[in-house]
């Protein structure tokens, strides 16, 4: 792989980041070698765990340093990359305690490297199926993960920012640190498919699953601030049900028309550790934000205030 481009030869977008200074690093691919043992130390697919300098964010030993997570991505062609770069600009001067902060990239032919920051306890996802999880989380801490990742979303939707690089929230984007707080990354792909969507939804030969996407998404392959709070709901009802991957059309439609038993949709690993009135005005809310009708979803904030006030039962 040849060098990646560098401050001199980023595309000529007049706030294009450029430099340490201007808060995003520019990365060759040898810096990003070095820094994780030639990509060895795997942590997911398509991603590393490396280790940089704090102040000069040039390559440490392992061990040594701060601790990066080095994501790589396939780009169809440059104009996604220009498409990635207009988002980078937003979120470099927006930044949140609930955002995952962007330390620099490299982009090299048709692959982007984006290196941010490491978070030990992975995505969200993989603590959400009760059938593959490392772990059960208690209701406390799957509220404060709902509340932390909610008040990012309502952030960005009042900076008329939403569904950043033209794409969905899943589950995989919200990343947890050693105490479990919540930090919404959207460095990863810049754009799915849809028609790559639209298969694995219509043609797929798994059972059958409810999707993150909105409707509205599906049919035009475009998102926005409602579709990202439909989104949040299907986190929402996989956070409460412990179903992940495969959960199924009932357990929506059983909330959908209040036809639902609290105990007998919620996960049995949270048994009587959370008040029965939350598990119920939590079945409301992810009822509201999976409404079809766009205009019919409650905004960000409104879910942020409804997840506030179901912690304090």
């Amino acid at each position: 792989m040849g060098n990646c481009l560098s401050a001199s030869t980023l595309p000529t977008e007049p706030n294009a980041p450029k430099s340490v200074e201007e808060g995003v690093k520019v990365f060759t691919v040898a810096d990003l070698k070095k820094a994780t043992n030639d990509f060895g130390n795997q942590m997911e697919l398509g991603e590393s765990l490396g280790y940089i300098n704090p102040k000069t964010l040039s390559p440490a030993k392992k061990g040594v340093g701060m601790a990066v997570a080095v994501k790589k991505i396939y780009l169809a062609n440059e104009q996604a990359f220009q498409d990635w770069l207009v988002d980078v600009e937003f979120l470099r001067h927006n930044s949140h305690p609930s955002l995952v902060k962007l330390i620099g990239y490299c982009y090299d032919r048709d692959m982007l490297f984006i290196v941010s920051e490491y978070f030990p306890n992975g995505s969200l996802g993989s603590y959400i199926s009760r059938d593959s999880r490392p772990k059960s989380l208690p209701w406390e801490t799957r509220l404060k993960i709902s509340i932390g990742a909610a008040q990012c979303l309502a952030f960005l939707h009042s900076r008329k920012q939403a569904g950043l690089y033209r794409r969905y929230l899943t589950a995989s984007k919200i990343l947890l640190d050693s105490d479990f707080n919540a930090r919404v990354s959207y460095f990863g792909k810049p754009k799915v498919s849809l028609d790559e969507l639209v298969y694995t939804i219509g043609f797929s030969n798994v059972a059958p699953r409810y999707q993150y996407p909105p409707p509205e998404y599906i049919l035009s392959g475009m998102s926005n601030m409602a579709g990202d709070v439909y989104s949040f709901g299907v986190i929402l009802l996989k956070m409460l049900t412990g179903l992940g991957k495969y959960l199924t059309i009932s357990a929506k439609r059983e909330i959908k028309n209040k036809k639902y038993n609290i105990v007998e949709i919620i996960d049995p690993d949270l048994k009587n550790s959370y008040p029965l009135e939350a598990g119920r005005l939590m079945c409301d809310l992810i009822k509201q934000c999976l409404e079809v009708d766009p205009k019919m979803r409650p905004t960000m904030q409104e879910v942020l205030d409804n997840l506030n006030a179901i912690a304090q039962i």
